[in-house]
């Protein structure tokens, strides 16, 4: 099993090399398996080719760093991905390309095509790992983990770090700015310090990033905004309104689905859930700061994977025991608790609406 979990979650950084230049080929209307091809190699040129085959340095062998190949490598991975796929790209549109005559079939004439660009390219990539060699780093990987990787994981990956980032994304959320555009930026973070706490976990170490990681699960419980303890709320709603958006939007709110509350209450742009959208995170990060520190996130497994989908406690359960599933439901509690007064207003309010309606 530890050789599948080996072949697959610590070698991201080499499918990120890969997917992203891919995709940004294929966007620019070049050949993205080409793209996609020639940053893996870039990838790998830059990686050093040997390894220490002893604890003490006296020994090194050919092979590849898998450090390098997982959490060490995403953001080299990231940026090579990117440099390649604008490289190649703009250089293919200045029609820098191996002419063959007509009867060279189309297909081999494709493939041949890119030769003089992927000759750059190798070249450049050579020329950046000879100079970064001189550095007190020796190579790429160490030189940017040394200094801006370093300093985004080490910012970025602290679990209340997490929590205002969060918030900010339901702040925006509240204003109508979907999550994903927040989240975008901040997803390699949380995929580096996942993959470093997955390594250790492998490796039988303590994970560096365990707070971090309990944090990042609340974060989905009930959809953004933390809604699933409002859903039970409404249930007892007085107003017809609210207990109808109850009914309707309780299941969905189990499988992390809050759009029936966010575009039914609604909670966008009402400003008498702003305080509890924006505050939610935070109250969920006392309380799993809390189960932390009394250990019951120490028997979490970070390469068990549950869909966003799946209902909190029960994927909780499964990543980490009673434990976990415990703070989970703690944590639905205290949003729901956090909710209720602005509930109660919001709904007197409808009840009040309705009843002069009727009259």
């Amino acid at each position: 099993m530890n050789d599948l979990l080996a072949a697959t979650s610590t070698l991201t950084a080499l499918y990120i090399s890969f997917a992203i230049a891919y995709h940004f080929g294929k966007n620019e209307g070049a050949n993205g398996l080409m793209t996609g091809i020639l940053s893996v190699a870039s990838f790998l040129v830059l990686m050093p080719q040997v390894i220490q085959a002893d604890p003490y340095g006296e020994y090194v062998v050919a092979g590849l760093a898998r450090n390098f190949l997982g959490s060490d490598g995403v953001f080299v991975a990231m940026l090579n991905a990117l440099f390649i796929g604008r490289v190649y790209t703009w250089l293919m549109s200045k029609n820098l390309k191996l002419k063959l005559p007509e009867g060279v079939p189309p297909m081999v004439a494709e493939s041949l095509s890119p030769t003089f660009v992927s000759m750059i390219l190798f070249a450049v990539v050579l020329a950046i790992r000879v100079l970064v060699s001189l550095t007190p780093q020796g190579n790429v990987f160490a030189l940017l983990n040394a200094t801006v990787g370093g300093l985004v994981v080490n910012f970025g990956g602290s679990p209340w770090a997490g929590v205002a980032v969060f918030t900010l994304i339901a702040f925006g959320w509240f204003f109508g700015i979907h999550p994903t555009a927040m989240m975008s930026v901040y997803i390699p973070v949380m995929m580096t310090v996942g993959l470093a706490n997955t390594e250790a976990f492998l490796a039988g170490e303590a994970m560096p990033h365990l707070h971090f990681s309990a944090m990042m699960g609340i974060i989905a419980v009930g959809g953004t905004g933390g809604t699933l303890g409002l859903s039970f709320l409404m249930l007892r709603a007085k107003s017809a309104h609210f207990k109808a958006i109850g009914k309707v939007a309780v299941i969905p709110g189990l499988f992390n689905i809050n759009e029936p509350f966010l575009f039914g209450v609604p909670l966008m742009l009402n400003p008498i859930f702003l305080v509890p959208m924006v505050a939610n995170v935070a109250v969920a990060g006392v309380v799993v700061t809390i189960f932390y520190q009394i250990g019951a996130y120490n028997s979490m497994n970070p390469t068990v994977s549950m869909p966003w989908i799946m209902p909190a406690p029960i994927g909780a359960f499964f990543v980490g025991g009673w434990g976990m599933a415990l703070a989970i439901l703690t944590v639905i509690v205290a949003q729901a608790a956090l909710y209720l007064p602005f509930f109660i207003i919001a709904d007197r309010r409808a009840l009040a609406e309705e009843k002069k309606a009727a009259e």
